[in-house]
């Protein structure tokens, strides 16, 4: 290997580092959290052998074409062109996109319960065959239900000590934990809810053994509350369940918000990266699609919250959630609030107090 190609290979380490510790450490200043360096070595080999990977299978298309087309002429170059067009479009782009969307950069928790004055213990569980960690928050009064609270997709449980703070307030118990590949729970990839139900079920659960006897109640936000609904829908859990700045439809949401701006290829871009996510995760998210089966969470008490401006997931998917329910549930759609910043409402404790009460 010449000097040549040792300074280009630096050059792309330097570059990596920069574009994924860059990224890695401004998600981390949004959360509040901590971008480990094992996390940086990791993110950074992940992305250098998938950039090495479309190389070398663009090296094996031109090898390809050179035997099909031994002349070097406008027609091998045409064809070239029109190949790696194809290859970035119907290959490269979505399995970089796919991958940077399915395994999450995990920022760890950079503080704890009692940052906010909360006494808590550490505990942990799992769920098919992953560690999750968790937090346990016990309240004044613990013979009253214990509510389980499910964070959002990119975050961790310390972005949602607010709402373990007004459960407190209310005398709730509480766990609050990590979903698969994030913060400090186990795994690499994310679904979006889909395989995240059975870390639902098994926080459920545990919740059911070491407190036996006490109802269980469901405060999920986002992704989190995704994976409730199917949790919920097959198992029959929770008593009461509060379902925040959610989805309806994977797909929908998607090719309304990040694929949008590729106008009549989004449906084939959502093809080909449902693809490329059954090939990283087991998992076909097109069957991703909650309100086809939320009308299972209506025989119980169901509150359906939205903020009217959310930018992320459009507030008309907790409206089709509503209509999918029968419209046996209870709607707040709250004006002039982003993703997931219902929870700072002045009216939100209200509404959880007499929503758990009834």
């Amino acid at each position: 290997m010449s000097r040549r190609h040792w300074v280009r290979a630096a050059i792309y380490v330097v570059l990596l580092l920069a574009l994924v510790g860059g990224r890695g450490f401004m998600l981390a200043q949004a959360l509040g959290g901590r971008y480990p360096l094992s996390e940086l070595v990791f993110d950074v080999a992940a992305l250098g052998l998938i950039i090495v990977g479309l190389r070398l299978f663009d090296a094996g298309v031109k090898r390809g074409l050179a035997r099909l087309i031994p002349q070097d002429t406008r027609l091998r170059r045409g064809a070239t062109r029109t190949l790696h067009a194809l290859i970035v479009l119907g290959v490269g782009f979505p399995f970089l996109l796919v991958t940077l969307q399915f395994h999450p950069q995990r920022i760890a928790p950079g503080g704890t319960p009692k940052n906010v004055g909360l006494d808590y213990r550490d505990v942990a569980f799992t769920a098919d065959g992953l560690r999750l960690s968790g937090w346990f928050i016990p309240a004044r009064e613990p013979r009253r239900p214990v509510v389980l609270v499910a964070h959002g997709f990119n975050a961790n449980k310390e972005n949602f000590l607010l709402p373990i703070v007004l459960v407190n307030q209310l005398g709730y118990d509480a766990l609050l934990f990590d979903f698969r590949a994030h913060g400090a729970s186990g795994g690499r990839a994310s679904t979006f809810g889909l395989k995240e139900a059975a870390d639902v079920k098994a926080a459920h659960d545990w919740i059911r053994r070491t407190h036996p006897g006490r109802p269980v109640y469901a405060l999920a936000y986002s992704m989190g509350a995704s994976a409730t609904v199917h949790a919920a829908a097959a198992h029959g859990l929770f008593e009461r369940r509060v379902l925040d700045s959610t989805f309806g439809d994977l797909e929908r949401v998607a090719r309304a918000t990040l694929l949008r701006p590729f106008g009549p290829l989004a449906r084939p871009l959502w093809n080909v990266g449902r693809f490329w996510g059954w090939v990283w995760t087991g998992a076909d998210v097109d069957r991703h699609r909650p309100e086809r089966v939320i009308r299972a969470l209506a025989d119980r008490p169901l509150l359906l919250i939205h903020g009217t401006r959310d930018r992320l997931i459009p507030h008309t998917e907790t409206l089709r959630l509503y209509e999918a329910t029968g419209r046996r549930a209870e709607l707040w759609l709250v004006p002039d609030r982003d993703h997931v910043q219902t929870v700072d409402h002045p009216e939100y404790r209200d509404r959880l107090r007499a929503f758990f009460a009834s």
